[in-house]
Formats: structure tokens, C-alpha cells, sequence
């Protein structure tokens, strides 16, 4: 099969949807089909290929205010053409901005057949258009969502949800295109705590002035309202007035990184909270490694790769409860959820207290329970739904040659009865 991955990120950038798309392709490719990527990169000029001939990039500018992702014009002619040398059985959408709406112009144009992962939930980043405050403002922004959301999947033939949250999300939507879930899975052996080494794990500790031997807490991710971080930051101030020992890395980048470094530092929490900056995707594996949780307060996410991450690593998980975790973290088996900053401060001193015996079991029960999300699962759900896709792509185009065939046989004998008459 010969596929086309259309996308508004890919690494080098860093986050999920960048992510879920680098392991769709390279899992498309070991099993012997065609992928290509679509994908924007900060510059001018035309489109250009890789040395592989496999990842097409389209000029585009960087959007600083919104964490670096590069945003690229609708319309390319000579990458159309490209894209029609692909001979490509079918796109698959990744973004809804300027890659996403070329997916769909592409698509149309060149008759492909049509399908869209829905990886983000919009309607928790109104606020950073909604530069007045204004509640009125925010929720027509929520309405514009929706409606734009409805649009863009019913042109879709397989809309693709990571999660049931975001299944729930399309419907009440009233997207009317069949909406499949597809968790993304991960190459977990990536993330094997096997493969981490005392060696390193003491090298990333001590770049950030850990010891060894401190209780360390990891956050992965945009650094963004969104994510909540300073209910975690103020969660760690009520621990430690309570006599707790442990330390938060936060590792990424984003619009509130000042705004939260000021925070932590005016609580008192410096050398506590600590701010390691965006990291190499690479990296990523040995930073899980060098933690012994993973803490996280966001409900914007449509499926949470970095708590599968923490998991796939055997790191137990702190979290505030949403539905995409519900077949991940398992009170007292792979973690704890917490609902505000006290509480969080609780479970942490909780964790304190348990011994390497229990810590170990938590560690085998992440691992076990993150089995299901592999990337040889995603692929096989992928290119089941792929395979839905043209297959109804194809009774379409039956049934609208029949129609056509149809309309001139009547054109046909009216035209035998006119002239009969």
C-alpha cells in the first residue's frame, strides 16, 4: 500500500502528534508499504525531498507564540504534482492547519481517499486567541471549533480518535464520518528500563544537581496553561512544608516557562522544581530512566503519550483523573490520582514511605499494563482502517458510476421516445 502522511509537525520537532507520525511511517515502512511524510519546514523556497525521497517538506514560517511549530500556506502547486508522482493509494491527515488543508485539497484533486487522526482537543487552547478574556469571546471561539471540527472530519471517509474521550468529543461534535479509536502505540523497547544504566542516569542527575539517591519526580511536556503545572509546583510547596524530600524535573518548553520558573522560585522551591528546557526526542528514554514517577495535572489530552511513556519506563504515575487514562493508570497499581494541590501532596508523601519491594511491584504492573499500547498494535489497527477506507472509497465510486450510467440510459431513451413522437 502506498500511503501519504500529511502533517503540520515532525520531528526534529517534539511533542505527540510529531511523534504518533514518525512511528506510523517507520511501522508502515518495516512492514513493507510505501509511506511518504508531508510536513512543513521554517524557510522559503518550493518543496524539498530528503535523501531517502520519502519526507517532502514545504516552506513555511515559525510560530514562536505558539511553541515553535511552523505554519505553511494551503496551496502548493509544484508539491501537488510531487504528490501525484506518489501514485498513493491513500493521505492520511495528521494536523487541521496548513499541511492538514493541502491533505484535503490533495485528496479531493487527485481522488484519493481520505482519513484524518483528530489528535488535538482545540477547544482547551481558545485562550490563546482569547487575548480579551472574554468569556463570550471564548465560548464562540468553542463553537467555531466544533463546527470547523465537523467540517473538516465529514470530508474525511475514517476519522481515527486516539481515545474514547475523543470519540465522545467528535460525536458531540455531530461529526457524521465513521470515527474509529486508535490509541498511539509506542516502540516500547525504546523506553525498556532495561536499557537504562546507573552510568547514565547519574549523569542526568547530576547535570541538574540531583543526587543519586533524591526521590525524583518527572514531568514531560509543553509548558503551557494547559497542562496545569503550577497546581504540581504549588503540590510540591504543600509537600515539602510537610517534611517531604522528592524533586520535580520538568522537561520541555513553552509560553509559561518564565511565568512558572517565577513561581517556583517565589515559593521558595529553588533547587527543588527544577527547568531542564526542551530535550532531544532521543534523549527522552534516559531522562524516564533517571526519574521514579511521573506527574502530570492536564485534562487537555486526547490520549497522554508521555504518561504511556512513564509507564512503558516503569514509572508509577501521578495524575488528576480524566478518561484517556482509564485503562493506564490503576489506583494503587500504576499510580495515584489527585484532584487538587494538597491532595497531590498527600499521594507524594505516600510515595515517600514505599518500600523497594512494593516500588518494584508497581514498576512490573506499569509495564504490563502498557503492553497494549505497542506500535505493532497501532499499525494493524492503522491499516485495518485503512483498508475500510478504500474499501468504501471503492463502493462509492461504483455506485456513482452506476448513477452515471443510469442517467444516460434515461437521457438515452427519452431522447428515443422524443424522437419517436
Amino acid at each position: 500500500m502506498r500511503v501519504g502522511l500529511f502533517t503540520d509537525t515532525f520531528p526534529p520537532d517534539v511533542n505527540g502528534v510529531a511523534n504518533s507520525t514518525r512511528i506510523l511511517y517507520e511501522e508502515l515502512r518495516k512492514n513493507g508499504h510505501e509511506a511518504f511524510v508531508v510536513a512543513p519546514y521554517s524557510g522559503v523556497g518550493g518543496a524539498k525531498w530528503d535523501e531517502t525521497h520519502t519526507i517532502m517538506r514545504l516552506a513555511g514560517v515559525t510560530l514562536k507564540q505558539l511553541y515553535g511549530y511552523t505554519m505553511t500556506s494551503p496551496i502548493h502547486i509544484f508539491a501537488m504534482n510531487e504528490v501525484k508522482k506518489m501514485n498513493l493509494d491513500i493521505i492520511h491527515d495528521q494536523t487541521e492547519f496548513g499541511v492538514g488543508i493541502f491533505a484535503h485539497i490533495c485528496a479531493k484533486q487527485l481522488g484519493i481517499p481520505l482519513v484524518s487522526t483528530y489528535h488535538t482537543t482545540y477547544e482547551d487552547y481558545t485562550h490563546y486567541v482569547n487575548l480579551l478574556n472574554s468569556d463570550k469571546f471564548d465560548d464562540e471561539a468553542k463553537k467555531a471549533v466544533a463546527y470547523m471540527t465537523r467540517v473538516y472530519g465529514d470530508a474525511c471517509l475514517e476519522v481515527i480518535a486516539p481515545s474514547i474521550k475523543t470519540k465522545d468529543l467528535l460525536e458531540r461534535y455531530h461529526v457524521h464520518a465513521d470515527i474509529r479509536i486508535v490509541p498511539t502505540g509506542l516502540q516500547l523497547d525504546e523506553f525498556d528500563p532495561i536499557r537504562g544504566t546507573a552510568e547514565k542516569k547519574h549523569e542526568i542527575r547530576s547535570r541538574y544537581g540531583i543526587a543519586d539517591d533524591d526521590n525524583l519526580i518527572i514531568y514531560v511536556g509543553r509548558i503551557a496553561e494547559e497542562k496545569s503545572l503550577d497546581l504540581v509546583i504549588r503540590g510540591f510547596k504543600s509537600a515539602h512544608d510537610k517534611g517531604c524530600r522528592s524533586k520535580l524535573l520538568i522537561v520541555g518548553g513553552g509560553p509559561d516557562q518564565t511565568k512558572l520558573e517565577n513561581l517556583a522560585s517565589s515559593l521558595g522551591l529553588n533547587g527543588i522544581v527544577i527547568f531542564a528546557g526542551k530535550r532531544p526526542s532521543e534523549e527522552m528514554p534516559d531522562y524516564y530512566h533517571s526519574a521514579d514517577a511521573f506527574v502530570s495535572a492536564s485534562l487537555s489530552e486526547t490520549q497522554g503519550m508521555t504518561f504511556i511513556e512513564a509507564m512503558a519506563s516503569g514509572l508509577p504515575l501521578f495524575a488528576r483523573y480524566d478518561r484517556v487514562l482509564d485503562d493506564i493508570l490503576i489506583p494503587d497499581s500504576t499510580g495515584w490520582f489527585f484532584e487538587q494541590e494538597d491532595d497531590f501532596a498527600d499521594k507524594l508523601m505516600h510515595f515517600e514511605k514505599i518500600g523497594p519491594n512494593v516500588h518494584q511491584k508497581i514498576k512490573q504492573n506499569c509495564l504490563e499494563q502498557v503492553h497494549p499500547y505497542s506500535s505493532e498494535v497501532f499499525y494493524d489497527r492503522a491499516i485495518q482502517v485503512y483498508k475500510d477506507a478504500l474499501h468504501l472509497y471503492q463502493n462509492m465510486q461504483i455506485i456513482d458510476d452506476a448513477v452515471a450510467i443510469y442517467n444516460e440510459m434515461t437521457t438515452f431513451a427519452d431522447a428515443g421516445i422524443a424522437a419517436g413522437a
